[in-house]
Order: structure tokens, then C-alpha cells, then sequence
């Protein structure tokens, strides 16, 4: 029994030696914080790291970082410069400065370190090639950036970079290298309604309404709630001509929007080519209780709307009639010659009846 509680007794007081040996180095706890994006916490630990250890420069590398994300940048610099890193976190360190100088409005600093690292930081090449095509997009040296980001699908095809060298191709006026782009990068990642979209905005423009249509179409397919895209397809159908696909979207769109001129107007359209003249009656006048000086109520005359409703409504009932005649022709060719021998029978009778 006395051995069990000597026993036990050793336990614990390694056990509370451990927490307290523990409890006395805040460093496992400080890069903890760090990984846990607690940045006033590690922050704060290695403030008394360095205090206690002046000249430990992995503690200035790192206390670095957490006066980066809190936005310090002046105090980041600082650290940085205190900090000795070693060869593996030397490229790191160095992004870490240029990303410093970046947000303090020193961008040619930036840029001249994020070209050095390109050279040298051979796993660090792809982030540092990221940085300058953003920084030559935004000095619109689109030349620059192409040739970047053409590096970089060398290096790796991605559907993103891809996507993002469309629209720098675009910037340069080179349209169908656009084309090509969006559709690598939907190669790649079929998933991106995105992608479909710009594509089609291009194929639209370029006048090919049908490959345009089939875009939005799989763009729905992945964002049915995106009504964007249904007002896209509608405008796209409508240039094709393409009426009835226009009406689907459109009447949607109009459950939502009931005010929305653009929406009323391209409904008008749309009812106007299918010949529902009394639909486009109603729009018509939805359009002039909205706006009075509206110029589709100077292009079109109601008058002559409600004409073509009633026209529109005679012919109608003409062709059902000849649709009924034409389906029932076995019942109404025997009554027909019916009704012609009487009539014969009774123009004889009168002949014969003048005679005598």
C-alpha cells in the first residue's frame, strides 16, 4: 500500500511538473495562437518572448507575422529586418516584407522584391508571379501580365489562371484567345458558372447567339438562382430570335420584377413577334401607367393593338375550324354529298315544277 501512494505521489508530481514546465514557455503556445489565427494572443506571447530573449530571431520572424495581420506594418519591417531566418523560411520572410511595403503604399519596393523572388525562390515562383500580374493589371501593362500568367499555365495549368489570362486577353483586344481560355478553363473545371457566363457574353457579342444560349443554359444548370443569367439568356433568344425560349426567362423574370422596364419591354417584344397581341396589349399598357413618355408607346399604336387582337382573334377561329374539318374529314365529306344531292333534288323539283 505505502509503495501505491509513492507510486502515485511520482505521478503526480511529474505530471505537475510537466504543466508547469509547460506553463513557463509560452513559445508551443504563441505558434499555436499564430496557426489558430489568434493574432493578439501570439502577438502578446512573442512581446515577452523577445523581451526575455532579446536575441532570438525566429521570435522577431514570427512576431513579424502576427503584427502583419493586425496590420502594423512599420512594426512588421521592423522585425523583419531583426529576424535571421533560415534558408527554408527566407523566401517567405521575404514576401512577408514585400506584402509590408505594399500595403504601406511602397509598391515599385514590392515589386522589385517579388521580381527577385521569382529568380531565386524557385517553390515561392507561382505566389510571386500572382502578385505582379495584379500589379501590372492594375498599372495596365496587359503585355506583362499575359506573358506572367502564361508562366504560369506553364508551370501548372489551373482553370482559375486560365480564366483570369481570358480577361487580359480581352484588355489586349484578343477576343477569340479569350474564347479559347474560358473553354480550357471549363476543360478543367466544368463546375464554374462563371466561366459559361463570360463565354457567353463573348459568343453574344460575336453575334453567335445559339453557342451563347447554350452557355447560359449550363450557367442556370449551376446557379439557378442567378437571375442575371436568365435576363442574359432572354436578350440572347431574343437576338436568335428565338421568341418562345425568350418568353420562358421573361415571365419569370416579370413574377419578380413586375416594375422593370427593361423586363416589360423585351416581354412586349416578345409577345408582339408571337403575335399575342392581346398580352402585348396589356404589357403596353403596364409600360405607360409605369412611364407615360416611355418611346415604345411612340412606336407602337394601342389602337391598332386591340385591332390585331380582334384580327388575330377571327383568324383563329378560322383555323380551329379548318382543324376541326380537316381531323373530322371522314364525317363531313359523306354529309357534304348529303346536302348537295338535296340541294340538286330540290333545284330538279323547282325546274320541273315551272315546266308544267
Amino acid at each position: 500500500m505505502p509503495r501505491c501512494k509513492y507510486l502515485a505521489f511520482c505521478s503526480l508530481f511529474l505530471l505537475l511538473g510537466h504543466v508547469l514546465v509547460k506553463a513557463s514557455n509560452p513559445w508551443p503556445i504563441a505558434i499555436q495562437a499564430l496557426e489558430d489565427k489568434d493574432y493578439l494572443l501570439a502577438d502578446s506571447l512573442f512581446a515577452d518572448i523577445i523581451t526575455e530573449f532579446p536575441s532570438r530571431p525566429e521570435a522577431h520572424l514570427y512576431r513579424a507575422q502576427s503584427r502583419y495581420w493586425l496590420k502594423d506594418y512599420e512594426q512588421a519591417l521592423y522585425h523583419l529586418s531583426l529576424a535571421n531566418p533560415p534558408s527554408q523560411q527566407m523566401g517567405r520572410a521575404e514576401i512577408l516584407r514585400a506584402y509590408c511595403h505594399y500595403n504601406l503604399g511602397e509598391v515599385d519596393k514590392a515589386r522589385f522584391i517579388m521580381e527577385d523572388i521569382v529568380v531565386h525562390y524557385e517553390e515561392l515562383r507561382d505566389s510571386a508571379r500572382a502578385f505582379l500580374v495584379s500589379y501590372h493589371r492594375e498599372e495596365e501593362n496587359f503585355s506583362q501580365a499575359h506573358a506572367l500568367l502564361s508562366g504560369r499555365l506553364e508551370d501548372k495549368p489551373r482553370a482559375y489562371v486560365f480564366a483570369e489570362r481570358a480577361l487580359v486577353a480581352l484588355e489586349l483586344g484578343n477576343v477569340q484567345e479569350a474564347i479559347d481560355d474560358f473553354s480550357y478553363a471549363i476543360d478543367l473545371d466544368s463546375q464554374q458558372a462563371e466561366y459559361y457566363w463570360r463565354r457567353a457574353i463573348l459568343y453574344g457579342e460575336g453575334g453567335e447567339y445559339d453557342k451563347a444560349i447554350a452557355d447560359y443554359d449550363k450557367a442556370i444548370a449551376l446557379d439557378k438562382n442567378n437571375d442575371v443569367l436568365w435576363r442574359n439568356r432572354a436578350i440572347e433568344a431574343l437576338s436568335a430570335k428565338r421568341h418562345k425560349k425568350a418568353l420562358h426567362d421573361l415571365e419569370k423574370l416579370i413574377k419578380r420584377y413586375p416594375n422593370d422596364l427593361e423586363v416589360l419591354k423585351a416581354l412586349f417584344y416578345c409577345y408582339y413577334a408571337l403575335k399575342h397581341y392581346e398580352q402585348a396589349c396589356n404589357i403596353y399598357d403596364t409600360i405607360e401607367q409605369i412611364d407615360p413618355n416611355n418611346a415604345l408607346l411612340t412606336q407602337y399604336d394601342r389602337n391598332e393593338l386591340l385591332s390585331s387582337t380582334f384580327f388575330q382573334r377571327f383568324v383563329n377561329l378560322l383555323q380551329r375550324i379548318y382543324q376541326v374539318l380537316r381531323a373530322e374529314w371522314m364525317i363531313w365529306t359523306p354529309l357534304v354529298f348529303l346536302l348537295t344531292l338535296i340541294a340538286y333534288g330540290i333545284k330538279m323539283r323547282r325546274r320541273k315544277h315551272q315546266a308544267a
